[in-house]
């Protein structure tokens, strides 16, 4: 991957720990815990893509269309415009709920329909929010491993740059079963973490791997604005201490 094409992520800081953003062609996970930023962070992420005139196609598993529309009005990103050429949303729900005289079932296809979904795309950038269900609905290890692999492939052959995020496992910097670390070439976990005097949280992020790029080993400090996201310069857990 060196020497390709970097994808600025339009937070500044994350920029300046990869050294210029995402490389081409990558595939990066976002790790975190619910409600670490995961969905915000790609949500920004696809408003640089769209601003620097690339395609893009953006799957959420968690909100609709509208949803999408909206959330990124309230950080002035218009989502709306790029809808007729630049970008596609698509909400795929994992599980649908069906009644069958007086039950109910659960029903599922999403394991078949996100790979024709990512299949039918050349968008040259694919944000998928999030992984988790689609690797939860999986029977086995190595169901788990095989297809996301081969749905990493399909992208990958595509030529698409693609950001998945990725639920952390509970007291665990990572996914439960550790296969999106392994698989992706990029991992950027965030996590919170209590202040010293145990009076707020406090956001942190770090660059676990980054293959075949250099890139920044620190762990900062970010916090959410009415602008997106924000990354401050190198944070000491121990002593509490962060700086712009």
């Amino acid at each position: 991957m060196n020497g390709k094409e970097k994808i600025s992520t339009g937070i500044k800081g994350l920029d300046e720990m990869t050294k210029g953003g995402i490389t081409r062609s990558s595939v990066i996970a976002i790790v975190g815990p619910h409600g670490s930023g995961k969905t915000l962070m790609s949500l920004q992420f696809l408003n640089a893509c769209l601003a620097a005139g690339k395609s893009c196609m953006y799957i959420s598993s968690l909100h609709n269309d509208k949803e999408l529309v909206e959330n990124g009005a309230h950080y002035g990103w218009k989502f709306e415009p790029f809808l007729e050429n630049k970008l596609m949303l698509k909400h795929i729900e994992p599980v649908h709920i069906t009644q069958q005289g007086v039950e109910l079932h659960l029903i599922s296809n999403y394991l078949d329909e996100l790979p024709k979904v990512v299949s039918e795309t050349k968008a040259e950038i694919v944000i998928i929010d999030t992984i988790t269900d689609f690797l939860m609905l999986c029977k086995s290890e190595i169901e788990r491993r095989s297809r996301l692999m081969g749905l990493l492939d399909i992208l990958k052959k595509n030529g698409s740059t693609v950001l998945i995020t990725a639920e952390a496992a509970v007291a665990s910097d990572m996914t439960p079963s550790g296969i999106v670390e392994y698989i992706t070439d990029g991992v950027i976990v965030l996590r919170r973490v209590q202040s010293q005097d145990l009076s707020e949280v406090v956001h942190i992020i770090q660059i676990v791997k980054l293959r075949w790029a250099e890139h920044s080993r620190e762990i900062r400090q970010f916090d959410f604005t009415n602008t997106g996201i924000e990354v401050y310069s190198k944070y000491n857990v121990m002593l509490g201490w962060h700086g712009r």
